[in-house]
């Protein structure tokens, strides 16, 4: 574990695996951190004979971000942002949280990698592998998208409920507690059951290992800011596999078969009743899925 420290981000890391083993890099989604790809997924992947990196996106846990700029010490509000986004400049881009990982990466003194990406994450992930094929082997896009505004967008109540928290969890931590599982609920799927207990130990120890110099907004406008390009798909010529769930209400599944379709050399899986989250009992499988792929591929 370490940090590396670039211009104005400090991005920290783990590792898991033999260090001459194949490495695959396991980038987390929109405020999300890398304790959501939880221990046991990624002492699977460990055992399937890989080297695992883990790392917080910056301004995400314990990764940071530091900018001098007055105006970016605003509070966030998705509606205002929707109506009047030239009020929020994007004080990065998620093509910069591409190049973090490429710095990761260099750091480490790993020339290429197989990259995992997940919700946003794989937008990332599209992202990089489009701007340095050369580092990468393979693709997975897990619960991902391009995108692409055509395609069908997330219920605004839903979204309301990930980008526009009400409570503080130092300020009420009961409440906030139960926000973010009601959220996790709503996105869980109905095959699988959800471990609520599970889910606040969660939440609790993302809050006991967060920096306080984070601030989500910044991802958000990051995300929101992104402009969909076609070309970053087509351009990928790089192995890529996309796995998704049917039951996903944030990214339908007309995403899936979006980047099926849109990239040259991507194959789909889909999860049968599977929601924007990963089961316990998933783990087995997903993680088979993504070893027997790059298998194939080599």
């Amino acid at each position: 574990m370490g940090y590396i420290e670039l211009k104005n981000a400090t991005i920290y890391y783990e590792v898991f695996g033999a260090e001459n083993n194949e490495t695959i890099i396991l980038i987390s989604g929109l405020n999300t951190q890398m304790t959501r790809w939880e221990l046991p997924f990624r002492n699977k992947v460990v055992e399937e004979g890989f080297r695992v990196i883990c790392f917080d996106n910056r301004d995400c846990g314990k990764s940071t971000f530091t900018t001098y700029n007055s105006n970016d010490s605003y509070s966030f509000s998705l509606n205002d942002f929707l109506q009047h986004p030239e009020k929020y400049p994007a004080p990065y881009s998620l093509l910069d949280m591409a190049d973090d990982i490429k710095d990761l990466l260099h750091s480490l003194g790993i020339r290429s990698a197989n990259i995992v990406g997940r919700s946003m994450g794989g937008i990332i992930a599209q992202l990089f592998a489009s701007r340095y094929p050369e580092m990468t082997q393979t693709l997975t896009l897990l619960m991902s998208s391009s995108f692409n505004p055509a395609l069908p967008k997330a219920d605004d109540a839903l979204i309301g409920k990930m980008t526009n928290s009400t409570t503080n969890f130092h300020d009420n931590k009961q409440a906030y507690i139960h926000e973010k599982v009601d959220f996790m609920k709503a996105i869980y799927g109905n095959k699988y059951s959800f471990n609520e207990e599970k889910e606040r130990w969660l939440i609790i120890e993302d809050e006991s290992r967060k920096s306080p110099f984070v601030r989500p907004f910044r991802q958000i406008i990051a995300l929101l800011s992104y402009q969909y390009d076609s070309n970053v798909l087509t351009s990928l010529h790089v192995p890529t596999l996309t796995i998704h769930g049917d039951e996903d209400p944030l990214f339908n599944i007309e995403h899936a078969v979006d980047l099926k379709n849109t990239i040259p050399y991507c194959e789909l899986i889909i999860k049968r009743g599977m929601g924007h989250a990963i089961p316990d009992s998933l783990f087995p499988s997903l993680v088979k899925d993504i070893s027997n792929f790059i298998a194939k591929t080599e």
